[in-house]
């Protein structure tokens, strides 16, 4: 294990504020307290706390071993290893997303805990956050993700979980048992069973935990949903622009990742003892071969352990007497920007679709005419339609499929941005992350922005707390709407941070799309 333990008590007493402390079940824990200007309340932030040994690479996670000192929770710890292509690069400066604070490393199974520091034992609801990036990179460590103006806010408590992605969490080699491939999905799961062991001894009820994801993040939080572990860790579920059960012909494939897998081997030339040779390989060699060449790895059905081969079909077969889908309360919506980041420098919608959809795309553009609204531009317009096609008609299905079933189903959109944080895509994807975190810059804020953050992060935490009981607005086919479409520039008189709207003002376009959706 990195050695982040050498906290020794002489060093905890010789501290000039008495920092706080936990015991759970590997040990005694010491962490750091925060305060924020927007709240009288003080939060007790556990950072960097082991839940797995170091993982052996390719194979499935162990819990962590007991530790005899204080372990030193006080400073972020490393992301798994990161796979950035150049491309991706290019957008996360372009947005100015910050990498991972703890830097990266392959023992890396750990997570943060943000915890109001008056809370009793066992007294809190909890948020369990499961980042996304698109399995290739993603760490809990990223500043956005910071849970102490969740908890110091809504008074609840907070857990971001570390996972491995890309060819690290996801091999795809053969020799593998399918069981064992999803490394980052089982990695969640055992983070979770440490919430479930240690989390009311942080002042987290362990009977109410509720998941949440974006993107990658999202369709993580599905995946339990949809192959549940046992005893059930959670009791609801929110997903942000990401979701396993409804599959698009944009979606990455199983054969994708086999492909990806192969190159990876013959670039090492690990062809003879694939495993054995790729495991005596320095990681940072593999994370160089998976990012140059842009390699996709991600999970595959695994026999129902961690994903199932038909989720669509299983989702909306499920009855409250034969369902083996964890039957829980979901939040789930997008963004209204979606597809703007992922088209950049596209100008010919045709040319970008037709190798995806095939005779298809001139029906799809015609129900998109240039110059109706969204779609002032030919990149306007390509946008608007990998936007719904890929994420807001999706949802959409799953709503209603999840509301059919007679699952509590409440959704949500999306669509804002403001002066101080504009990149110039509006509402894009991750676009709301910080609003539900209260971690949007606040230089410049104003007092719109600033509300419509409140609104979201007091929604989730609501959701939280009594997930029955909704975010705040009617469910399914009802929307709620944050935001009321402010863009930079943009008057906010009479704005409502929060409204509620009917899903057909929105999914008119979506039938279209039905047909192509497994």
């Amino acid at each position: 294990m990195v050695p982040f333990i050498l906290l020794g008590l002489a060093a905890l007493a010789a501290a000039s504020k008495p920092l706080p402390t936990a015991i759970i079940d590997s040990g005694t824990i010491a962490g750091t307290t925060t305060s924020l200007p927007s709240s009288t309340a003080i939060v007790n932030q556990y950072l960097g706390v082991p839940f797995g040994k170091k993982p052996i690479r390719f194979s499935p996670p162990v819990p962590a071993e007991r530790w005899s000192t204080p372990y030193n929770a006080t400073t972020w710890g490393p992301a798994c290893i990161q796979e950035v292509s150049e491309s991706v690069q290019l957008l996360f400066n372009l947005l100015n997303m910050p990498l991972p604070l703890g830097g990266e490393d392959e023992d890396c199974l750990n997570l943060n805990v943000f915890t109001p520091a008056n809370a009793s034992a066992g007294s809190k609801a909890v948020l369990v956050w499961i980042y996304g990036g698109a399995w290739r990179n993603g760490a809990s460590a990223e500043p956005q993700y910071d849970g102490s103006s969740f908890a110091a806010n809504q008074d609840v408590v907070v857990v971001s979980i570390n996972y491995r992605t890309n060819a690290f969490g996801f091999p795809a080699d053969e020799s593998i048992p399918k069981k064992e491939r999803n490394l980052g999905l089982l990695d969640q799961r055992l983070a979770l069973d440490w919430v479930h062991r240690n989390i009311a001894g942080l002042g987290g009820d362990p009977s109410k935990v509720t998941i949440m994801g974006e993107s990658a993040g999202g369709s993580s939080v599905d995946a339990l949903i949809l192959a549940p572990p046992s005893p059930l860790p959670f009791r609801a579920a929110i997903m942000e622009s990401g979701q396993s059960s409804v599959k698009t012909p944009l979606d990455a494939k199983p054969s994708s990742y086999k492909k990806s897998w192969a190159k990876l081997v013959q670039s090492a030339n690990c062809t003879t003892d694939t495993l054995s040779c790729l495991r005596s390989l320095p990681a940072t060699t593999i994370k160089t071969i998976a990012t140059k060449n842009s390699l996709t790895f991600g999970p595959i059905p695994d026999d129902g352990l961690t994903l199932p081969s038909h989720p669509r079909a299983k989702r909306s077969n499920s009855t409250t007497n034969t369902s083996s889908i964890a039957r829980v309360p979901v939040l789930i919506g997008n963004n209204a920007d979606e597809g703007k980041t992922s088209v950049i420098g596209q100008n010919d919608a045709r040319k970008f679709l037709q190798p995806l959809i095939g005779n298809f795309t001139d029906a799809l553009l015609a129900k998109y005419p240039l110059g109706s609204p969204g779609a002032h531009t030919e990149n306007d317009r390509l946008a608007l339609i990998v936007t719904e096609f890929q994420m807001q008609c999706p949802v959409a299905a799953y709503a209603n499929a999840s509301a059919n079933a007679g699952i509590p189903t409440w959704r949500y959109l999306f669509n804002a941005s403001f002066p101080n944080n504009e990149k110039g895509f509006g509402a894009y994807h991750t676009a709301e992350i910080p609003f539900v975190f209260g971690t949007y810059p606040t230089a410049n804020q104003t007092r719109f922005e600033k509300e419509v953050s409140f609104e979201m992060q007091r929604a989730w935490a609501d959701f939280a707390k009594d997930p029955f009981h909704g975010p705040g607005w009617a469910p399914e086919p009802a929307v709620g709407l944050f935001g009321d479409g402010v863009k930079a520039g943009m008057s906010e008189k009479g704005k409502a941070p929060l409204r509620m709207i009917q899903s057909r003002q929105l999914d008119f376009r979506c039938p279209l799309y039905l047909p192509l959706y497994t």
